[in-house]
């Protein structure tokens, strides 16, 4: 592109943008991207924000999408700042979530050619975005519209433009934003599962119906299902990210369905066998509950509009399809229940409730099952808690009572723990209150992301839990092999680290907040945090299993019909 049309078309492709509802963008600081800066900075319907890392950039973004539900947009310069997006660009493709990605570039003669900052930029994320264009000829609105369409449409994701951009890359003259054209919106909950039978669940009437709900859904998802579910009488298990209303929801899902006989028998499963298995969205957090889907040969129906084919190979029927969509598409009749099965599964929540609450009470503090079970009791009404990968959202699926007037979010797209921060930051830029439960090495894989939290004035509490390396490693074989010995694994698993997560917030000016026991955890998360604040709980490694364990087996025992 030459001046001046390089500046006209990034003029227009921010007014794109910004007509598809893009509100906010994510700049990383460079050169060659000065065109579309100033574009976008030129834009009063834009909030541009300038991140000095392209990672955690890139899962601001991230979080803000899954936040709001609308897509956001990145910038970067040329080179090797491209490639820091990555991380990102993958979990919201795996996750769904609508992602615009504008990396600058050289331009086109300097291609292939030893110029400074310069590198193969062309498909550079591969098979991980929806859409890519190198952006040679374009005109801004059309491949705004473009970016916005693949981004959105469908199972959403990534779309990436590369912009190549040549000297001068500042304006003779400042950019004019172009004026707003509304981009119309259809309704595509009427036309996505027209091919789908409407009474397909209604042919279950009077079976045990067990529904399976997984991932971040649309916000009609919750009363479709709560409509079907009520129809048909069926428990419904969801993971923590997945909201869900009525009466059907089972709310200690994942302790009932790992509860053990002595004989090692799945007691819950075990009991209330279901006929058919209805599979709404990606797999669930719960390890025993997806593990019993594999391997029970229970007829499974699953729902989902995903790419990516089912990991278990367990599904005797798979519709493609968005899960709400197809939810709205059903027609069951009102009697169509099978007689005590959703009573006797309700009576076993409440009894695994009153387990846990009582377990949890009895072990020292601090333990990682109260602190998940105090942060997702507490957490204030309409706020966001974040849940970081591996040890937290696994225990606020075990050990906290799923809620309907909260959101849980979570990176479940890949499962990694990188950018966990950021994206809690990114959420948080949509104005909501957010809470994020994070562990020690997610904080300092991600830690550079507490300064911009401070700079951004978000409001987000970070309660971290530091139990000084990779907790979960001791639930993992790598822990109990005799092949691998105790400094072995302390090295490359346990990985200590030995440092304060508290220095290291005051270090970037983030506000660290004590709490001294329990009953002090909970009155401070029940508040709407004002601002960035971290609260650091310190916990003990050698006896995280212990803990964990030991409400287990009380939910068990309970289960069983007997106290120990």
């Amino acid at each position: 592109m030459e001046e001046p049309n390089q500046f006209t078309m990034c003029r227009d492709l921010v007014a794109g943008l910004a007509d598809g509802g893009v509100s906010v963008v994510f700049v990383s600081p460079g050169s060659r991207n000065t065109p579309i800066t100033l574009a976008v900075a030129a834009d009063p319907r834009i909030t541009d924000l300038n991140i000095r890392d392209e990672r955690s950039a890139g899962f601001m973004a991230l979080g803000h999408a899954k936040a709001t539900g609308r897509p956001a947009a990145v910038v970067s310069t040329s080179g090797s700042a491209a490639a820091h997006y990555f991380p990102a660009v993958v979990e919201a493709d795996q996750s769904g979530t609508p992602l615009i990605v504008l990396t600058s570039d050289r331009p086109l003669r300097l291609r292939g050619t030893g110029a400074p900052q310069t590198m193969d930029q062309v498909a550079l994320y591969g098979a991980h975005v929806k859409d890519f264009v190198d952006a040679v000829g374009f005109e801004g609105r059309s491949l705004a519209a473009r970016l916005l369409d693949s981004a959105t449409s469908g199972f959403p994701g990534v779309a990436h433009a590369n912009l190549p951009f040549d000297e001068p890359l500042v304006p003779a003259e400042p950019i004019t934003p172009s004026g707003a054209s509304p981009v119309p919106k259809g309704d595509g909950l009427r036309t996505e599962c027209e091919h789908v039978d409407a009474g397909l669940l209604a042919v279950h009437s009077g079976r045990r119906v067990l529904i399976v709900a997984g991932g971040q859904q649309r916000p009609e998802f919750a009363g479709e299902l709560a409509r079907v579910a009520d129809a048909l009488g069926a428990p419904v298990l969801a993971d923590p990210q997945t909201r869900v209303l009525g009466e059907n929801v089972i709310r200690h899902a994942d302790l009932l369905v790992g509860a053990h006989g002595e004989d090692g028998a799945e007691f819950v499963l075990d009991r209330l066998r279901p006929d058919v298995v209805v599979r709404l969205g990606p797999l669930p957090t719960s390890k025993p509950l997806f593990m019993w889907m594999e391997r029970s040969g229970v007829d499974q129906i699953l729902v989902s509009d995903a790419r990516l084919a089912d990991p278990l190979r367990s599904a005797s029927m798979s519709v493609e399809c968005d899960p709400t969509a197809f939810l709205a598409s059903q027609v069951v009749p009102p009697d169509a229940a099978a007689d005590g099965y959703l009573e006797h599964w309700r009576a076993l929540d409440r009894i695994a409730g009153d387990a846990m609450r009582e377990a949890i009470a009895g072990r020292d503090w601090p333990s990682e099952p109260a602190t998940a079970h105090i942060v997702g009791s507490t957490v204030p009404s309409g706020s966001i808690l974040w849940a970081a990968s591996s040890r937290p959202i696994r225990d606020l699926d075990a050990f906290s009572a799923t809620r309907d007037d909260i959101r849980i979010l979570a990176n479940r797209g890949v499962n990694g723990i990188d950018g966990t921060i950021s994206s809690a930051v990114g959420a948080a830029l949509g104005g909501t209150h957010v809470t994020l439960l994070i562990g020690d090495l997610a904080v300092l894989h991600d830690a550079t992301a507490l300064s911009e939290a401070v700079a951004l004035e978000v409001p987000l509490r970070i309660i971290a839990v530091n139990n000084d390396g990779g907790g979960i490693f001791s639930f993992l074989p790598q822990a109990q092999s005799a092949i691998v010995d105790h400094e072995t694994f302390e090295r490359h698993w346990g990985t200590p680290h030995g440092l304060s997560l508290s220095d290291i917030a005051r270090a970037m000016r983030m506000k660290v907040r004590t709490v001294e026991s329990a009953a002090d955890l909970g009155t401070v998360v029940a508040e709407n945090p004002s601002g960035p604040e971290l609260i650091e709980v310190a916990t003990d490694r050698a006896r995280l299993l212990e803990d964990h364990r030991a409400v287990r087996h009380a939910v068990a025992a309970a289960l069983l019909g007997r106290r120990e």
